[in-house]
């Protein structure tokens, strides 16, 4: 079967050529005139322009995937450019549009999306289209590839050389070799490579790898990938991340360059890459299809003077992707497969002859089993030869061992018993050696402990013993398993570090009551006795006492002979009382009053600070305060149970591989409320916060918290006398309560060094 090489992997990488020359006139550059010239390979669209156009960016429209946008500043159009029928397929439309400040955008419709290079000089930029990365269709590809080739006049080159070097933002990889050579690019997503083949060249040297690591490349192999009928040396990258590249082509050879960052190298004075059929200077003898012209008129008015560059002037080559590299994330799970790409169909073939196809594709000896039998009906596209293989083989039940550059393909129950005997023939010559005795003291790791995880590795023969007063382990083996033994326990018989963790457990309160209240009574005679009797029959004497309420059982604020109060609305609580009594002479009127008001305010705040240090992944456990007896009866048996009233905190740090802590936490700060006794046993008053927290070394995180505020207004009065203005103060009392009480609690822990 004929090998292709399969581009239909290729990501679409965008290489601008510009040239920053200043106009040395005040005018701005004039495009004369459009032309398209056809190519197999590399179609052009030429702009012969009074001058060197200042392009400022290239790029494919978001919006429209196939348009190119060109954007030039302080440049006139001197026609609206049209595009002849005849022109080139791959161009269907070309359109300019002016822009602010004198500039000219310039929409280039395509028919796929495609790299570009911009060649620029001093009267002619050239717009190169590359068909062959941008191509969808590997056949087609190749078809133009050949037909490049063929018309190329056959002079095979050598590689001599080459030279990595760094600078201090990119790496820059120099091939030496003849100028003009032809070269072919594509990129794999899996693994992530890209591939540069150099046409009609030779590589003298056996196949080389440079390591690079440096920007996201990982190494450069180079080696002849093919000798006939076509020589190709093949430069294959293998990349860690999507990067974008550079590449150009000069009079001592290729420069492939990877920049730091994202964005792409920039390159002075180089020569434009050659192609199958480079672009004709500005004034050369046409060796290409006559080229299609669009006439022009009609310029736009005049620009304002164009701002200085301080662009060198010369040619500069600058990446402008349209995309990077197809981002691929390979699963650490499954199977990579590093083998170079393969497009093949088999219809109803033999196992073996598939296998041996494979295998000279890869430069392998092959040997079979004798029940190696089967037959392969397959088609694969751009996929490597190593993953070919394995899914030809896992569909017969076919399994593969390579031994240095022999593959032997065997049946995967004669490859699973092979490993068996090899695997007890291995087990029988450890058993067969001497036995050793060594005994290994532990420093930091307790020996029962660690005698669990090497049960497992000791051999039939092997013995472990443990010494508890020393903390010693004495274990009998072979040498192999004695020194796996070894290691292991070299690795677990380290000191464990340890974790402080302080809690603060912060509680403020503040609080604020005001009372305020009026008490009246009064008494009226009119007697005969007093000698105010009314002078009437009846009633002749009227006696009206305000004291209803018997004295004793109300708050007094003052003493007297009333006795009590007829209006009562005192305070509920106070501590400042004032009496007032009205009488006259003979004591027949009678008026009393009494106010009572209270107002205080406080403020709170109490701090716990538990601290405890414990080994990693241990618990700590730390408890202050007091255990109230609280007894109990069943089945005629009294019995005492402790509950804690006391300020706890239980922990279980765990210090990870970046140095933080994470935590499992359990505080408590419960106390006794012996003002509310029940059964002459205080309740609980409970504070907790139990949770799993990570957190820097020496750093400080609140774990929880609690504000809890309350404001109460209570008022008593007397009906309707309540509602007299400004009197009906005093026929009423007030009480208004204000209390806020906040906990927060704050954990910081601490890695002992």
């Amino acid at each position: 079967m004929k090998r292709k090489h399969s581009l239909q992997a290729l990501v679409p990488l965008v290489l601008l050529l510009t040239l920053a020359a200043a106009a040395q006139t005040t005018d701005p550059v004039r495009i004369e005139k459009i032309s398209v010239e056809p190519d197999p390979l590399h179609p052009r669209l030429v702009l012969t322009t009074s001058n060197g156009l200042r392009l400022t960016s290239a790029s494919y429209a978001p919006a429209y995937p196939s348009t190119l946008v060109l954007d030039i500043a302080e440049a006139t159009l001197v026609q609206e450019p049209q595009l002849p029928v005849e022109a080139e397929p791959f161009i269907i439309a070309f359109k300019a549009e002016p822009q602010e400040n004198n500039g000219l955008r310039l929409l280039v419709s395509l028919q796929d999306k495609a790299p570009f290079r911009i060649l620029a000089g001093p009267g002619q930029t050239v717009v190169e289209l590359d068909k062959v990365l941008g191509a969808g269709s590997t056949e087609v590809v190749n078809r133009a590839m050949e037909q490049a080739l063929a018309g190329r006049t056959k002079q095979r080159v050598s590689l001599q050389s080459v030279e990595v070097q760094d600078s201090y933002d990119r790496v820059n990889i120099n091939a030496r070799c003849n100028p003009g050579v032809l070269y072919g690019i594509f990129a794999l997503g899996s693994p992530l490579r890209l591939v540069i083949d150099l046409y009609d060249t030779v590589y003298q040297d056996p196949t080389s790898t440079y390591p690079i690591d440096k920007y996201g490349v990982d190494r450069l192999k180079i080696g002849q990938f093919r000798s006939e009928p076509e020589a190709i040396t093949r430069l294959v990258f293998d990349l860690k991340e999507p990067k974008l590249y550079s590449i150009v082509a000069g009079s001592t050879g290729l420069t492939i360059s990877f920049a730091q960052d994202q964005t792409a190298p920039t390159i002075g004075a180089v020569a434009p890459p050659p192609s199958a059929a480079p672009p004709p200077p500005a004034a050369a003898e046409e060796t290409t299809p006559p080229a299609t012209t669009v006439e022009a008129s009609a310029a736009p008015p005049p620009a304002a003077q164009p701002q200085a560059s301080d662009k060198p002037e010369n040619n500069v080559i600058r990446n402008v992707p349209a995309d990077q590299f197809l981002p691929k994330t390979v699963d650490a799970r499954e199977t990579r497969y590093t083998g170079e790409v393969l497009s093949v169909r088999f219809k109803d073939a033999d196992l073996r002859d598939v296998v041996l196809y494979l295998c000279e594709f890869a430069g392998l000896n092959v040997v079979f089993d004798p029940d190696v039998k089967g037959r392969v009906t397959c088609d694969f596209q751009v996929v490597p030869w190593d993953q070919i293989l394995d899914m030809i083989l896992k569909q017969n039940r076919m399994g593969k061992s390579l031994e240095g550059n022999v593959l032997r393909i065997a049946p995967l129950t004669v490859l699973t018993r092979e490993g068996e005997d090899e695997r007890r023939l291995r087990e029988g010559k450890e058993n067969a050696g001497p036995l050793i005795t060594r005994t290994l003291p532990l420093s930091y790791s307790q020996a029962a402990e660690v005698v669990r995880l090497l049960d497992n590795k000791k051999s039939t023969r092997g013995e472990i013993a443990v010494d508890t007063r020393t903390n010693t382990l004495i274990i009998t083996d072979v040498r192999e398993r004695m020194e796996l033994m070894q290691k292991l326990i070299s690795v677990l018989d380290t000191p464990t570090p340890q974790v402080s963790i302080e809690a603060r457990i912060v509680e403020a309160t503040s609080s604020f009551v005001r009372n305020l209240g009026f008490q009246w009574g009064f008494l009226g005679q009119a007697d005969p006795f007093y000698g105010n009797q009314t002078n009437l029959v009846f009633p002749n004497s009227i006696t009206a006492d305000g004291a209803q309420i018997p004295q004793g059982t109300v708050t007094k604020g003052i003493g007297g002979p009333l006795g009590g109060y007829a209006i009562n609305v005192p305070a509920p609580s106070f501590n400042t009382v004032m009496g007032l009594s009205f009488a006259n002479v003979l004591d027949t009127f009678r008026l009393d009053m009494a106010i009572s008001a209270l107002e205080t305010s406080g403020q709170g705040k109490i701090i716990s600070c538990p601290k405890v240090t414990t080994q990693n992944n241990r618990e700590a456990e730390i408890i202050q305060g007091r255990q109230i007896p609280v007894q109990q009866q069943a089945n005629f048996t009294i019995s005492v149970r402790y509950v804690n009233a006391a300020l706890e905190l239980k922990a279980t740090p765990q210090i990870t591989a970046e140095g933080t802590i994470i935590m499992t936490i359990d505080i408590k700060n419960n106390a006794a409320d012996f003002s509310n006794l029940v059964n002459n046993i205080p309740p609980i008053i409970t504070q907790s916060a139990k949770t799993t927290v990570m957190v820097p070394d020496g750093g400080t995180t609140v774990i929880g918290g609690i504000y809890r505020t309350e404001d109460s207004y209570t008022q008593d009065r007397v009906p309707l006398l309540h509602k007299i203005p400004i009197l009906g103060n005093l026929f009423r009392s007030m009480a208004r309560t204000k209390s806020n009480r906040e906990l927060l609690i704050f954990i910081t822990p601490r890695i002992i060094k």
